[in-house]
């Protein structure tokens, strides 16, 4: 698979190719060789060097027949790489002694070719590249298509999170709409963060494509099978369905201990919700009981230093005198002033009845999380001096956000601090790399770490109490599991635990329209 630049027929972005055997999976599975051998045409929109088109010529060998005898004709495809163009081409001479019809496959971008062709079968390796990851002379045009086939909700989704969506999901929706067949069926192997993940991919779980509606029928989740040798994104098969509404559960096929089980998948809250995976057709989640909490207590992600750890971040505290404290990390020693400085939660907080700080956090705004201004911290000497020494490093911080409050000249800013930082009580979580979810109530001055750890702040002990028991009703963590994120950075994010909260003076309902 391979996608590039519209003008440059070289470049190779996101290249992967299938093997043949796998080819022939699916081709088995779903009977795709009968269908094709009894008048189907079968299409591949991002060919590479042709694998999964040559798995269907050696699957109709093995079952007995000849070169001749197989529809050849009835074989297309597109491959903007013109070195794969052409390696396919010569396989294909070479290897099967098949000269294709010259005008059914194209060398050129699938956004560009006619969309008067259709076919009855798609089966497709599109590119894995996320948008934020494309070069940026393609970015503008990505960026039109991917507003087109409505897999963005507004401009600013490209900026933020919705960098992450996948351009995979863009060759999706644009070939099941424009080169499939009224009721014609698809088969992607595709990132399952389309389908698992929350954030940037929940719009291509609304299943449908302007007016065309797509059904997901099955997925495969390879799991613990290397197919692409070394990928570590999370991949699996998804067979699509065109002009039928999408129903669940959707069957679900996971490879563990060296054979499928079978699973069902479905979103447990809204439609567009990454999908709970479950063994039994009718999910005991959906019984989950919302927690109610006030507004302000919104789960929140960690303290984020826009990529200036050694700067905001120290490992050793010691008081110098009331006023005063001497930090220290891996790359400098300086005096501060202590009323800046905060503990910052670790993995092994988690584990103490008492916590015991590990880190430290200089922390420069306000009660109500605004930056502070320039004359509170100039009036600091020790404090400005080591700004202004830093002041470089931080100016040149890199992102959206961070670069806002930098062009306000509040250049010394954090990002994920609000007034909610200063609150008396934080429930937090490891949110990052874990398969276990155990808040645990940090009270006074504690900070969450990054997208390491994420909280719900309270303004008192009994509030905390009540939803820290709450959160602790084992479906939480069934919900979670169900996720299949297990382990990643993904596992417990604040998106994920908003879903089981309803704000106290607002309707509950598990199924928001």
């Amino acid at each position: 698979m391979s996608i590039s630049n519209l003008s440059n027929k070289s470049l190779k972005i996101g290249t992967i190719f299938t093997p043949i055997y796998w080819g022939k999976f699916f081709i088995k599975e779903f009977g795709i060789f009968e269908k094709w051998i009894r008048g189907a045409t079968v299409f591949d929109p991002t060919m590479g060097t042709g694998n999964l088109l040559f798995a269907l010529v050696e699957y109709g060998i093995e079952k007995g027949y000849s070169i001749e005898e197989l529809p050849i004709n009835r074989l297309f495809g597109v491959e903007l790489n013109t070195e794969y163009y052409l390696e396919f081409m010569k396989v294909a001479k070479k290897k099967y002694s098949i000269i294709f019809p010259k005008n059914n496959f194209i060398n050129d971008d699938i956004f560009l070719i006619s969309d008067d062709l259709k076919f009855d079968i798609i089966i497709s390796n599109p590119p894995w590249q996320n948008f934020a990851d494309l070069p940026e002379n393609y970015k503008k045009t990505a960026k039109k298509l991917f507003f087109e086939y409505d897999l963005i909700g507004n401009p600013q989704d490209l900026l933020l999170g919705g960098s992450r969506i996948d351009i995979a999901a863009l060759v999706i929706k644009k070939t099941l709409e424009k080169n499939l067949k009224n009721n014609g069926e698809a088969f992607f192997f595709t990132p399952l963060s389309l389908l698992l993940n929350d954030g940037a991919n929940k719009y291509f779980r609304t299943y449908k494509i302007h007016n065309t509606d797509y059904h997901i029928n099955k997925i495969f989740d390879f799991n613990s099978l290397d197919i692409f040798n070394g990928v570590a994104t999370r991949y699996g098969l998804i067979h699509v369905l065109r002009d039928q509404k999408q129903e669940f559960p959707i069957k679900y096929s996971q490879y563990v201990d060296n054979r499928w089980k079978n699973m069902f998948a479905q979103p447990i809250f809204s439609i567009n919700d990454p999908l709970s995976i479950s063994r039994k057709k009718t999910n005991a989640l959906f019984d989950t009981k919302m927690i109610r909490i006030e507004r302000y207590s919104q789960p929140r992600q960690g303290i984020n230093t826009g990529g200036a750890n050694d700067i905001f971040f120290f490992d050793s505290y010691l008081e110098v005198d009331n006023a005063l404290c001497r930090v220290k990390n891996k790359k400098m020693e300086v005096i501060l002033p202590k009323k800046y400085i905060f503990p910052l939660i670790t993995s092994k907080n988690f584990k103490e009845e008492n916590p015991i700080p590990q880190k430290w956090v200089l922390l420069l705004h306000d009660k109500n999380g605004k930056p502070l201004d320039k004359n509170i911290l100039h009036d600091d000497p020790f404090l400005w001096e080591y700004l202004i020494s830093n002041q470089d490093i931080l100016k040149n911080r890199k992102g959206v956000l961070i670069n806002t409050w930098i062009k306000k000249d509040k250049w010394w800013a954090l990002l994920g601090v609000g007034e909610y930082n200063f609150f008396s009580h934080k429930i937090v979580w490891e949110a990052y790399g874990k398969n276990t979810f155990t808040p645990k109530i940090f009270s006074e001055a504690w900070q969450a770490n990054q997208s390491l750890q994420a909280f719900i702040p309270t303004k008192s002990i009994s509030e905390s109490l009540d939803i820290l028991t709450k959160l602790n009703n084992g479906n939480i963590q069934n919900y979670l599991m169900s996720l299949q994120m297990e382990g990643t950075m993904n596992w417990a994010q604040p998106g994920k635990i908003k879903k089981l909260l309803a704000y106290k003076r607002e309707t509950l309902s598990l199924f928001p329209s």
